[in-house]
């Protein structure tokens, strides 16, 4: 059986925000290697069928990383193995396994998926055709980096195993094309149209319009000659791209290597030994900070209120570098990202003071929206004309 997939692609630190065929799926950016199976008992292949992504264990055939079977996302959160993830401002994106990896298990799951809801049975053997737009932080964003990064993908076939209890099935994914680009750009498709390809409006602009007493009528026509320095607030890295209509412009490249992950990191010794552990995961941590139910989500705010000040401090730091670089000809300011929504207390006054004194717009992304931006903006991306252009060259320079 064969599918074409349209697939953005946004790995970051510390969640994966992926949409496959127009499913956006959000995990933890986790993985580890494994030996063998954990389930001994027979338990029916299409159980595993509706909440494959929760319980992903693949096998892994490919010429871009260690072979090897692996559990992904939340199933290695939990399983209590020794997990891999991104270390927070030393890994490479272009380098590493774990994007690569974890990318191919969850396409490879969606195919399994789309496979079972066709056929109304589990299919054995499938091929995954995949136009794939990804991206790398602005820091580590070259030429160089980011060719490397799409020959990972396009240096196929990949060949995926997909366990469904004891059950394999077998998924061949081959890029067609895969284009990286730099963090945060996306984000103006995104802010433009919604994914039916209209102007964007709805409730991701509604403190902005009252804000500045804009129209009732509002869309995502405002943006598209609009000068926007973006502030994509990650784990363990900040952007600072300033793009024009969807130009990014290349002469103010500039990301530091501030955000949530660094609090956390900062935070974790103290949260480990409020709540009586030796050791837990910044993935745990990250977990009960967005869980307001969980027993220690106070214990964990508290830890992290100087450490989330103390960044916000340098990232404002960084966006007036980056404003007197462009003479303060900037139309709005336009924040997003998973560390943004931690962040907000404490940075957005700042912000707003300071768009204020130098008369620019401030726009902060709710939270509902926040940390999908890039995916959102990878999506849009993929189905749109510059891939497309840039798919063809790249087909005649072959």
């Amino acid at each position: 059986m064969q599918f074409h997939f349209f697939v953005g692609n946004d790995n970051g630190n510390s969640e994966h925000d992926i949409i496959v065929d127009g499913k956006l799926i959000q995990q933890p950016n986790v993985n580890c290697t494994v030996d063998r199976l954990p389930w001994s008992e027979e338990q029916a292949p299409e159980s595993f069928i509706k909440n494959l992504q929760d319980q992903l264990i693949v096998t892994i055939d490919s010429p871009s990383a260690r072979p090897g079977m692996y559990y992904i996302g939340k199933f290695a959160l939990e399983s209590g193995e020794l997990i891999e993830n991104m270390q927070v401002g030393l890994d490479r994106k272009s380098d590493v396994d774990l994007p690569l990896v974890n990318t191919l298990g969850q396409i490879a799951a969606v195919a399994v998926q789309r496979a079972y809801e066709e056929e109304k049975k589990i299919v054995e053997n499938l091929e995954v055709q995949v136009d794939m737009a990804t991206a790398l932080p602005i820091t580590q964003h070259t030429d160089e980096s980011s060719s490397k990064f799409e020959k990972r993908f396009t240096n196929g076939p990949h060949h995926v195993t997909v366990h469904l209890g004891k059950q394999r099935v077998a998924v061949k994914l081959v890029f067609v094309y895969a284009k990286a680009i730099p963090e945060a750009t996306p984000v103006t498709f995104a802010l433009q149209k919604d994914t039916e390809g209209n102007w964007r409006e709805g409730d991701i602009f509604k403190e902005f319009v009252e804000t500045y007493g804009l129209d009732k009528k509002f869309n995502g026509s405002y943006f598209k000659d609009k000068r926007i320095l973006h502030i994509d607030i990650g784990d363990g890295s900040t952007e600072y791209p300033i793009t024009e209509g969807n130009k990014f412009l290349r002469q103010f490249i500039h990301g530091s290597n501030h955000g949530a992950g660094y609090a956390i990191e900062e935070a974790l010794d103290e949260f480990n030994r409020l709540i009586h552990l030796p050791d837990s995961p910044r993935q745990f941590f990250s977990d009960v900070i967005k869980n307001p139910r969980h027993k220690y989500h106070a214990r964990a705010m508290k830890t992290l209120k100087r450490p989330l000040e103390g960044q916000s401090r340098h990232i404002i730091q960084n966006i007036r570098k980056q404003l007197t670089k462009a003479r303060n000809e900037i139309d709005i300011i336009c924040v997003y990202g998973g560390g943004s929504i931690l962040m907000r207390s404490i940075l957005y006054p700042m912000l707003k003071e300071l768009c204020d004194e130098r008369e620019i717009q401030l726009l902060y992304i709710p939270a509902q929206y926040a940390v999908t931006m890039n995916a959102q903006g990878l999506d849009a991306f993929v189905r749109g004309k510059i891939y497309d252009a840039l798919k063809s060259k790249a087909k005649k320079a072959v």
